[in-house]
This record gives structure tokens, sequence and C-alpha cells, in this order.
């Protein structure tokens, strides 16, 4: 005689005992991460609006430096400090115009742009899903250009220009800020461990930054060495 198999209620408890407390834990890490946002709106906004102006500024340097190299051959700008530190040695690089446009031309219209998203951003305006993916393609073609002028600078040119390295200083930020945000928000969904990575734009940021200290001055420690008379 065959006898029926019958529920063990002790695992069933267990088991539903284990999920509730997944869950209430996966509700906890929400709450957390709503009440705790790294990249809120307005904050994200101010970083994008001060980094755009103060990116604005180094490319209208850029431009009015190259526009007078142009009507003045064999003049120096100010940020020709020598020939590895040298504005004037960088923007008349086939690099400078590397999109068929000058460099300048894009930042000027890329930083006003921006700046106008983080000024609507940082006074509470929710922005329409378009301009939202539209904001983290920009951000992130910029931030990706910044990588190719930045390896040509210090690789292939072999000189370094102080205004263009203003524009990769705030470059960065804008960028990981806005990446936190747009995964805060729930519009880009990725691994939670990923996600809790990438919403510490400040760390990330910082990081970037020791990064491309520690690059130049691998790259260029023959000339400090002389700068510093010890070469």
């Amino acid at each position: 005689m065959n006898e029926n198999p019958t529920t063990d209620p002790a695992g069933a408890d267990d088991v539903h005992d284990e999920a509730a407390l997944l869950a209430e834990i996966d509700a906890e890490l929400a709450a957390e991460r709503s009440a705790k946002p790294r990249a809120g709106q307005r904050v994200t906004g101010l970083v994008l609006l001060i980094g755009a102006l103060v990116g604005w500024i180094g490319s209208l340097e850029l431009q009015v430096g190259k526009e007078f190299l142009l009507a003045n051959p064999g003049a120096s700008l100010a940020c020709d400090v020598n020939p590895f530190i040298s504005c004037g040695n960088v923007m008349m690089t086939w690099q400078s115009s590397a999109l068929g446009i000058p460099n300048m031309a894009i930042g000027l219209g890329g930083f006003a742009i921006m700046g106008a998203i983080g000024a609507l951003m940082a006074s509470g305006t929710r922005l329409p899903t378009w301009c939202r993916w539209a904001r983290l393609g920009g951000i992130t073609f910029a931030f990706g250009y910044v990588h190719f002028l930045a390896i040509s600078t210090i690789f292939v040119i072999g000189a370094l220009c102080p205004w263009c390295m203003v524009i990769w200083t705030v470059t960065a930020p804008m960028f990981f800020a806005t990446l936190a945000h747009t995964i805060e928000s729930g519009e880009l969904r990725i691994p939670a461990p990923l996600a809790n990575l990438l919403r510490r734009w400040v760390v990330l940021t910082l990081g970037w930054y020791l990064l491309v200290i520690v690059v130049i001055a691998l790259a260029f420690r023959q000339q400090w060495l002389v700068m510093l008379g010890l070469g």
C-alpha cells in the first residue's frame, strides 16, 4: 500500500521566515538609499552648473588663445610656462580639432548646455525622459573625449596644457555625479554591487584625479626633475 508524502510544516515555516527576512533587508536597504542619496537632483545640478561654468571659461580662454596665436605667429601665451607646460604647443596640433571643428567650440557649446541643465536641476525642475538620457549621453561622450585628449597630450604631444587640465578636472565630477544620479533615480538599472560602487561619485572622482596625477608624474618625471634642479 503506497503512502502519500506529507508536507513538513516546520520546513515551510523556515523558508517563509527566511524569505520574509530577506525581503525586510531589501526594504531597509532601499529605504536607506532613498533617505541618503549621494547624488540628489539639486546636488547633481549644482555640480553640473559649477563645472559647466568653469569649463566654459576654460574653453573660452583656449579659443581666445588660439585666435591670438593664429593672428600672431611665434607669439606666446600666459600659460606657456616652458616647452612641456604650454597651451600653445597643444592647441596648435591636429588633436585640437580631432572631430573636424575646434575642441574649444565643442566646449563652449557643450558646457553651455550642461550649465542650463544643471540650473534647471538645481531649481528642482524635473527634466523630461529624453533630456535625462541626453544629459547622460552628452557627459559620457565628453568624459570619453577627455580621455582621448589626455592620452594624446601626455603620451603623443608630450606637453601639458593648463587650461585643458582645468577642463579635465571639472568634467570628471560632472560625469560621475550624473551617472550616480541616473542610477539612484532608477533610470539606469545595473547589478546592486556595481550600483553601490558607482553611487560613490566623490570617491570615484578623487580616485580618477589620483590616477591622472600619478600618470603625469611618471610620464614627465625627467622634466619635473629638471624643473626642480635635480635632473
